[in-house]
């Protein structure tokens, strides 16, 4: 009867300590539950505010931005096609000397941002400060070569890209 007792009141301490171990298992998931919902709203709050000010006002190179620049000319005559998106990587790989990792980030940042900012020129007159500060007189030929390159796939360019082309001259080349 005491061997009976006494295994009882072993099991029984298990037991207990068991459930109170689960208690601060369970305490310990609920705090880490409330860090990980904090720091979620901190970098949705963070983002709210990027997206808030503007969707270029991230980009602070002169690379990201001629890609998002290019992107959108491409954009302006019709869906960016496989070879037009080829065709702009290429150039930055060549003409910007962009890394594949950098060329990557701006091609998925070019693609996304081209499709939130209605006008092109928006574009140009954002990046104009970066690209002044950053590029040269032969680099800004080169950009402005650039973009009418990519403007001249599938034929002359549009009235729009034409615009674009003319905006970014005057702004880059007649300083």
């Amino acid at each position: 009867m005491g061997i009976v007792a006494l295994i009882a009141a072993i099991i029984g301490g298990i037991g207990f300590w068991w459930w109170r171990a689960q208690q601060v298992k369970g305490a310990a998931d609920t705090v880490i539950d409330a860090a990980g919902k904090a720091r979620g709203m901190i970098s949705r709050a963070r983002f709210r505010q990027r997206s808030g000010q503007s969707v270029l006002a991230g980009v602070d190179s002169p690379g990201m931005a001629a890609a998002t620049l290019l992107y959108s000319v491409a954009a302006l005559r019709r869906p960016v096609a496989l070879a037009d998106e080829q065709k702009i990587e290429g150039l930055l790989e060549t003409v910007c000397r962009m890394n594949k990792q950098d060329r990557e980030d701006a091609m998925a940042f070019a693609a996304w941002a081209s499709g939130q900012v209605a006008d092109t020129s928006d574009i140009v007159r954002r990046f104009l400060p970066i690209w002044g500060d950053a590029l040269k007189g032969p680099e800004r030929r080169e950009l402005v070569g650039m973009a009418v390159t990519i403007a001249e796939l599938g034929g002359a360019p549009t009235d729009a890209q034409a615009a674009v082309i003319r905006r970014l001259s005057d702004g880059l080349l007649n300083d």
